[in-house]
């Protein structure tokens, strides 16, 4: 956007370019200071939102466990890294997170996933999450939402939109990046390892109907915050190009395991969050670079460990997927657990005990 060639380039929809126009006229220190405070009120509205979802209200109880769920929720690398380079990821996630978590009754849901996909693209998984959930009707609104930002694009930059979409430009990766080891996803661990075309493309599309098979299984039975955390997850995983920022994801399923860790006592699901944190967390590797290198995906090493390395978070959500089905098998005796979620959901904003049946241990 700055016109330097040298630094991040803009490769979004030209949609998401008509979105920055209110920025024209302050200072890049004013847009670096503004977008870093919009990131961590997003951070903060997005635990304080899921919290309500899984039913606490109280106002002790949702202040205590934001601020003990941000603090691991911004240390993830992920996360630190979007608020270094003033990433869009968090804000992303929140309007698809209010969008996603509103009551059935609300008419016009389905506008923000529509309006984020129109942005940034990968959260259009999340309309494919809305029909698998039996969300018909949102995702029809996301999806003729989603149509309606391309529309706005041809309107206001008939030529800028031409290019991405008629030209091919938005499916070619080269536009965000050229470094093999810098792409996340599982596309990008096939073609290091020198998969053909279209090899990739086919993995990532089994990959992610799998994944949001498992995410609609998860949203059935009420662990709604764990559906909509494998969903955020496969966006990343199942895109032809991901940075390690793209999987801010990882926060829902911190604040899932936090809640079943210190809500309903599970000291396996209260580890499982901790050592999360620490492997995908921001700690420093090196301090000579600026800004210094911090994070997993920062320990290079030439050779194998290098082809693996980036998929790192594809491994990570790999076993969450796992670990789900098998969580999902031991839970067959008690089918009543599997529509609390929606029912709670259905209850919109009223006020209720400091802890609901959502998250209830089966």
């Amino acid at each position: 956007m700055t016109g330097n060639s040298h630094t991040m380039l803009f490769d979004y929809p030209p949609f998401a370019a008509l979105c920055f126009l209110p920025l024209i006229g302050l200072s890049e220190a004013a847009i670096l200071t503004f977008g870093f405070l919009v990131n961590i009120a997003c951070v903060g509205y997005m635990v304080r939102r899921m919290l309500n979802a899984a039913g606490i209200r109280t106002a002790t109880g949702v202040w205590g466990l934001t601020a003990l769920l941000m603090a691991p929720i911004v240390w993830l690398e992920p996360v630190r890294l979007s608020l270094q380079l003033g990433q869009i990821n968090l804000l992303m996630m929140a309007i698809v997170l209010a969008d996603v978590l509103s009551p059935p009754s609300r008419r016009w849901t389905g506008i923000g996933i529509g309006i984020a996909a129109g942005i940034k693209l990968t959260p259009a998984l999340f309309i494919v999450f809305l029909v698998a959930t039996g969300r018909r009707r949102e995702a029809a609104v996301a999806g003729l939402t989603f149509i309606f930002t391309i529309a706005v694009g041809f309107a206001l930059l008939p030529v800028d939109s031409r290019d991405f979409w008629l030209q091919g430009h938005f499916q070619d990766i080269r536009r965000i990046s050229s470094d093999p080891l810098a792409n996340t996803s599982l596309a990008g661990l096939l073609e290091r390892f020198e998969w053909a075309t279209p090899w990739p493309t086919v993995a990532a599309v089994v990959f992610a109907i799998v994944a949001i098979a498992i995410a609609a299984v998860a949203w059935r039975r009420g662990l709604l915050l764990l559906g909509v955390a494998i969903a955020g997850m496969t966006s990343a995983a199942a895109s032809p190009f991901s940075w390690s920022h793209h999987w801010v994801w990882f926060a829902l399923l911190l604040v899932h395991l936090g809640l079943r860790g210190y809500v309903h006592r599970s000291r396996v699901a209260a580890l499982a969050m901790w050592t999360l944190g620490a492997i995908f967390g921001g700690w420093f590797v090196a301090s000579r670079s600026l800004p210094p290198q911090a994070g997993l995906m920062s320990l290079r090493h030439p050779g194998t460990w290098d082809q693996l390395l980036p998929a790192a978070y594809l491994l990570a959500l790999t076993i969450v997927l796992i670990c789900s089905v098998y969580t999902f098998w031991r839970a067959r005796q008690h089918p009543a657990a599997a529509t609390i979620g929606i029912d709670a959901m259905a209850e919109g904003s009223r006020p209720r005990a400091s802890i609901g049946p959502l998250y209830r241990d089966h």
